[in-house]
């Protein structure tokens, strides 16, 4: 309260002064208005020429932006209604006409077909400072401006980039070609024999998908935590595999083991005279590549699962009578029945986001997420139908996730109780450590053999036709100058996820302090949106994206900005964890010493919080840039030849059928990425060791 009233001394002196903060504020708007383009430039900030320029300035002709830049302007004659700037009635007023001029703006610019600019990005983040200003001096969340300000941010980044193409995606579907409302357009749509099998096959491969590969993860998780005694490095490996493998690789090296000309099937033809070599692509091929990619995950889900059962429910099950199988089928299953649906369903998303493997080995068999890519890219441009299926595959992945955030989120397993004994481990029975051991190590070889055929079909001439040893594919990416080949790809990739991977972590941060930290009205609703981004699918959120910004209010279609922007969204849940978790590991009391040392919440976090979520913020930094790097699903709707990216490269070599070089780059790729991983692991892991060790000798 000292530290308020204080703050609150030096403003009445600064109204004195005539030095109210909104006047500033209002200042930079006119500035904005003067000096920056308030209209949307169609070649960008430094390629438009100089009477594009001039048209996009505000004050050039008589236009609507006069209005978007005037109406800020009353704040500044606002009427006393107190002897100074601290009265209720004037703050409410503050806070809801900066919000009306704020959706004035938005709403005319989408009437008028004017794209927003510059200096309307200036105009919103003036007016939130104003909303900011107006709850901090109601003492809203303890008048802390900084708190304040950046659930403020939240609020407007989410809605703008979460909420609002979410929406987009479902206005074509009630839309003709001459954009006339169609009620139900959809339905004829959706009728359709062709798209009723679509709908049908991804979800039968989603479902094939999700049991396989949990099956798997179990089996992994068993196998680690209960039969392995040195466990850490396999689990390692099967949590970095899918991470660090690019899209399309999977799919290119089970064509290249079981493919028509792959090693395996010419075996099977000499050995065993199969005719029918073709057997791979449909179905089969996608089931067989997405287990292989997704099973890790489940692994990492149902590893954590197993290490957190407590032995002494098993041994009381023992005191009990009951033999290992009765135990294991009995205490241990049941126990894990969470865990296994989780992953269960976040696997059956995953499948249904999933568009390079279908893409790869669908042949004929058409999943969602690659009909509505051929509906944006193919030769017929179908607007109407790609927003049908991706409203389909949203509202399945969303019913999903409400299901598993409802429901398993407030059933409650827990096994851990207060009391300090711990127990030990039963042993499995002995024909189930058999069975998961050569179940492992059959796992194990086949993806030997599928990893080392992507190295080793990176330097042959052609795969299935001439194996003979040649770097001609490693020549044709990279040793034709940066300029040519890939270069400009991963130049670009590594730009753009160079700068997406410290905003994602910043943001995930940012979202957890204020979720985890404060208490305020609709902490739920912003914590539920933003892991929405977990359940919209790839494929959904590049259509949308390009929906949502493809017209006014906001152009963002083929910049750079709209490929960054995507890459943060993708992966901020990823930070948002990473910040949960530390912060879950850090009294409240470290916070609020440091308050009432009349510290704000900004230095609290700077000095206190950051430097003890140093790991967890670097982990997030490091995942977040390898994520960024192996994406597709989402951006290959949204780059352009200007903005290409390493994954894009890829998939047009696919495309072309030059497999060779685009398993040389997705090798290129996993390697360097291996190499990331595994260096800030040494050095994280070293750091955490000579903290120990100082612990000990102290």
């Amino acid at each position: 309260m000292s530290q308020l009233a204080a703050d609150t001394g030096i403003d009445l002196q600064n109204e004195k002064l005539g030095r109210d903060p909104v006047f500033y504020w209002i200042a930079s708007i006119v500035a904005a208005f003067i000096l920056l383009p308030v209209f949307a430039l169609d070649y960008g900030l430094f390629e438009s020429t100089s009477d594009e320029f001039l048209a996009a300035m505000g004050w050039s002709s008589r236009n609507v932006a006069w209005l978007w830049f005037g109406l800020p302007l009353l704040l500044l004659v606002r009427p006393k209604l107190a002897q100074n700037k601290y009265h209720k009635k004037r703050h409410y007023m503050d806070i809801g006409y900066s919000a009306f001029c704020i959706l004035f703006t938005l709403i005319s610019s989408w009437a008028t077909g004017n794209g927003l600019g510059y200096g309307t990005i200036l105009l919103f983040i003036a007016l939130g400072c104003v909303i900011t200003l107006a709850y901090a001096r109601l003492e809203y969340l303890g008048g802390d401006v900084f708190v304040i300000g950046s659930l403020v941010t939240i609020v407007g980044l989410i809605t703008t980039f979460i909420l609002y193409p979410s929406i987009a995606i479902f206005v074509p579907m009630f839309q003709d070609e001459m954009g006339n409302f169609v009620a139900w357009q959809f339905i004829d749509i959706l009728s359709q024999k062709q798209i009723v099998q679509i709908i049908l096959n991804s979800m039968m491969l989603g479902t094939s998908v999700g049991v396989t590969a949990t099956f798997f993860g179990l089996i992994f998780a068993i196998y680690s935590t209960r039969i392995a005694v040195r466990s850490a490095f396999i689990a390692r490996i099967f949590s970095i595999l899918p991470i660090v493998t690019p899209p399309f690789v999977v799919g290119l090296g089970v064509t290249l083991m079981l493919g028509r000309s792959g090693y395996v099937t010419e075996l099977m033809v000499d050995w065993f005279g199969l005719e029918h070599t073709n057997w791979l692509y449909g179905f089969t091929g996608i089931w067989m590549a997405q287990v292989l990619a997704f099973a890790p995950m489940s692994f990492m889900i149902l590893d954590g699962a197993m290490k957190s059962l407590h032995p002494s429910l098993e041994e009381a099950s023992y005191t009990l009578r009951a033999n290992r199988y009765q135990t294991f089928f009995n205490v241990v299953i049941p126990l894990l029945k969470p865990a296994l649906a989780n992953s269960f369903l976040i696997i059956f998303v995953q499948s249904l986001a999933d568009f390079s493997n279908p893409l790869v080995l669908g042949g004929s068999f058409d999943v969602l997420a690659t009909q509505i890519y051929f509906y944006i890219a193919g030769a017929q441009l179908d607007y109407a139908s790609a927003s049908t299926l991706g409203a389909v595959l949203l509202i399945f992945s969303l019913a999903i996730f409400v299901v598993q955030y409802l429901w398993i989120g407030k059933r409650s397993y827990v096994t851990i109780s207060g009391k300090s004994y711990r127990g030990d481990v039963q042993p499995l029975p002995n024909s189930l450590r058999i069975f998961v051991s050569i179940t492992l190590y059959v796992w194990m070889a086949f993806n030997v053999l599928l990893y080392g055929s992507i190295v080793y079909g990176s330097f042959t001439v052609n795969w299935g036709v001439d194996y003979t040893l040649t770097l001609a594919n490693y020549v044709n990416l990279f040793g034709m100058g940066f300029g040519e080949g890939a270069w400009p790809s991963l130049i670009s990739t590594m730009t753009y996820a160079g700068i997406a991977a410290p905003i994602t972590a910043t943001f995930g941060l940012l979202i957890a302090y204020i979720v985890v930290r404060q208490q305020f009205h609709g902490k739920k609703v912003v914590e539920f949106v933003t892991m929405l981004c977990f359940a919209v699918p790839g494929t959904v959120a590049g259509v949308s994206y390009i929906l949502a910004f493809n017209d006014a209010p906001v152009y963002l279609t083929g910049t750079a900005a709209i490929v960054v922007i995507s890459m943060v969204m993708r992966n901020v849940p990823v930070g948002i964890r990473a910040g949960v978790a530390g912060l879950g590991q850090l009294d409240k009391s470290l916070d609020e010493a440091s308050l009432s040392l009349r510290a704000d919440s900004f230095k609290t976090i700077m000095n206190i919080l950051i430097p003890l979520l140093r790991p967890a913020i670097l982990s997030s930094l490091i995942y977040s840039f390898v994520r960024a790097m192996t994406t597709v699903s989402a951006i290959i709707f949204l780059v352009t030849p200007e903005t290409r990216v390493a994954t894009s490269y890829i998939l047009n070599r696919v495309e072309d059928g030059e497999y060779g070089i685009a398993i040389a780059y997705g090798s290129l790729l996993i390697f360097v990425m291996l190499a990331i991983i595994l260096t800030f692991d040494f050095l994280v892991g070293e750091a955490r060791i000579s903290r120990s060790k100082a612990k000990h000798q102290d």
